[in-house]
């Protein structure tokens, strides 16, 4: 069409056979008539029937096929490659279960839906509750990657931030940051950690606030686009919801992330290890246990972060044993012997 409007805008007419100008002609008019129907096939179930204000629903045009099996002796939904990863995880069996029933949820009132059926509104913004290093960043990316799969949300992505990617130091500035960053997480996920210092009472409490209103007034005008997440400490986080009158009715559902168990932690730092190309002997079962026994009594302890930062340590104790070796023949660079694990727990005391 392009080349058309040119042509007559500057009065050249081309000499062509008849048979090919009408073949051009033709060609231009089909293609036009198959763009046409694929856009309208494209957007048809997005326009017709609406979602109902603060809803969410599955968009027909994509079909999720949902299996219950059973994982580490749970009962769990699989289905997609983000429900399956999650089933995956060690641990989490609350967060599991909770994610699971949601998306059963969301397939019955898209069924409702398709039948004519009244839908009641379904809320996805979350709180995230728990100790460090239990996961709860991982959750939300793939909560954000099940929502795609299940045609809630277009992208899925998820946008991590936190006070300072919120709060500005000036005023009025502070609208326009929170603005931009809900912008940039459109479509998917907002993942605010450490939510509670929004509303700490300090000097900055003034701008923190703010923030929370530009975050309420986005969350209602962008219902059907955005999902917010707020993570962090239990106590800390029932004081941010309690803060604001707004925040219950958005943050209707509240997940809690239990610490890892000391079985848990040997499953995730062998997960690590076989990640990396590494494994860890037999021997250091024993010492690896009560290390984790022991670590969990510490104020600064951090979960998984404490299991990955051990593997760093013991990753260095082996570097450090096979340097002078790396002449000789039959070096086994894939071990992490007892040794490595004692001089890595050692440098914790």
């Amino acid at each position: 069409m392009t080349i058309v409007g040119l042509l007559s805008t500057f009065k050249i007419t081309p000499s062509l056979p008849p048979w090919l100008g009408y073949g051009f002609l033709l060609g231009i008019v089909v293609s036009a008539t198959f763009y046409f129907l694929f856009s309208v096939t494209r957007l048809w179930f997005q326009v017709v029937g609406g979602p109902i204000p603060g809803s969410y629903r599955i968009k027909p045009r994509q079909t999720v096929a949902l299996r219950q099996a059973v994982v580490d002796g749970n009962n769990v939904t699989l289905g997609t490659a983000a429900l399956d990863e999650l089933a995956q995880m060690i641990g989490l069996d609350s967060v599991k279960t909770e994610i699971s029933t949601l998306v059963q949820r969301l397939r019955v009132e898209a069924a409702r839906r398709e039948q004519g059926l009244p839908v009641a509104p379904i809320s996805l913004h979350m709180i995230f509750t728990g100790p460090p290093g239990v996961g709860k960043t991982v959750v939300a990316r793939l909560y954000g990657a099940i929502l795609r799969d299940l045609g809630v949300l277009e992208k899925g992505l998820l946008v991590e931030t936190d006070r300072s990617g919120l709060v500005a130091g000036y005023v009025g500035q502070t609208a326009i940051k929170t603005k931009a960053k809900i912008d940039e997480a459109r479509d998917g996920i907002l993942f605010i950690d450490e939510a509670y210092s929004l509303t700490s009472r300090d000097g900055q409490h003034a701008f923190g606030q703010e923030a929370v209103d530009t975050l309420l007034k986005e969350m209602e005008d962008q219902r059907d686009r955005l999902v917010v997440i707020a993570a962090g400490y239990p106590d800390l986080m029932r004081q941010f919801v309690t803060s604001n009158p707004g925040l219950p009715s958005r943050f209707a559902k509240t997940i809690h992330f239990d610490g890892y168990s000391v079985e848990d932690l040997l499953k995730i730092i062998h997960v690590m290890a076989r990640r990396d190309g590494l494994n860890i002997s037999a021997e250091s079962e024993e010492t690896l246990k009560a290390f984790f026994a022991s670590a969990m009594q510490r104020p600064n302890f951090g979960n998984a972060r404490t299991a990955r930062t051990l593997l760093e340590r013991a990753r260095e104790a082996q570097a450090a044993r096979l340097a002078p070796l790396l002449g000789q023949r039959n070096i086994n660079l894939a071990e992490i012997t007892h040794a490595d694990i004692s001089t890595a727990t050692a440098e914790f005391s």
